[in-house]
């Protein structure tokens, strides 16, 4: 993703939200709800180049980092407690969820939980590589403990419209020239939804081996700049609707990073509510 100078005063700010007590209690707000950030923050809309902005901790509770061992590998939107939505693409065996992290180096408010079971959509690939490109993964009992740093994001019934602007975070590259070197800090980009009809247009992502399906959606600027890269697959574009963060999209695919003219592809979670409540129901697990 975009690549920002870190303000200190803003990681200061937020590692002291952390330590800060009153009473004896954390002065993270208490209510247990989808789509609620544990610290006030709006990110800016014009970032400068790939990557994003750092934002305070707290701020992205429903993001799910997935590793195997050390190792990141992709991102992940957190549901419940023991359920977790990424993309099909991403699985692969050994994988652990992660919430709370932040700064990768650090371990301190994180959360592990083992992937039991990994469920990909029965129609991934049918349509092209990156179609119906969706995986829920059930964790091992008893799962995340929710709170204030581990929080879901609420489901997207229904997709705002083109232009909304959304926010899409993850660990992934912060230089588009080097892909595979991924964020130590966990980082954040704004980005507009674009209409399916502008990301079906020649010279975008019309012709292509993969067509843009009904299923996906399309968020960037135009002109580049910003947008999601190598290792943030999975991770979440969340959108505000009436004050709460719903999971709109998880990154999907791409052309390169934050080219001209090749917006970032998602998967379309509105497309998918009846399959993730048919999975959650069969495994007996709450998915909201």
């Amino acid at each position: 993703m975009l690549h920002l100078v870190l303000v200190f005063s803003s990681f200061l700010h937020g590692a002291l939200l952390l330590q800060g007590r009153s009473g004896g209690f954390p002065k993270f707000p208490l209510v247990e709800s989808c789509g609620v950030r544990a610290v006030t923050w709006t990110p800016r809309r014009e970032a400068r180049v790939v990557g994003g902005q750092v934002p305070p901790y707290g701020a992205i509770p429903w993001q799910v980092q997935l590793r195997r061992g050390r190792e990141h590998q992709c991102g992940g939107a957190l549901l419940s407690s023991r359920l977790v939505l990424t993309v099909a693409h991403c699985w692969t065996d050994g994988l652990v969820a992660v919430t709370g992290s932040y700064d990768y180096s650090r371990a301190s408010g994180e959360q592990s939980v083992r992937v039991e079971k990994a469920i990909p959509h029965p129609e991934f690939r049918k349509y092209g590589p990156y179609s119906n490109d969706i995986a829920l993964l059930v964790l091992s009992e008893p799962g995340i403990q929710i709170g204030p740093l581990s929080r879901p994001a609420c489901l997207s019934q229904e997709s705002p419209p083109a232009g909304t602007w959304c926010e899409v975070s993850g660990w992934g590259a912060t230089d588009p020239s080097y892909p595979d070197q991924i964020s130590p800090t966990l980082k954040a980009a704004v980005v507009p939804l674009l209409s399916l009809d502008t990301c079906r247009k020649d010279g975008i992502y019309g012709g292509r081996q993969q067509p843009i399906l009904d299923s996906m959606v399309c968020a960037g600027k135009l002109h580049g700049g910003v947008d999601a890269c190598g290792g943030d697959s999975g991770g979440p574009l969340v959108c505000e609707v009436n004050g709460r963060m719903e999971l709109t999209g998880l990154v999907s695919w791409g052309d390169g990073c934050a080219k001209r003219h090749r917006p970032g592809v998602y998967t379309r979670i509105s497309n998918y509510i009846p399959w993730i409540k048919e999975v959650a129901d069969h495994y007996g697990v709450d998915y909201q």
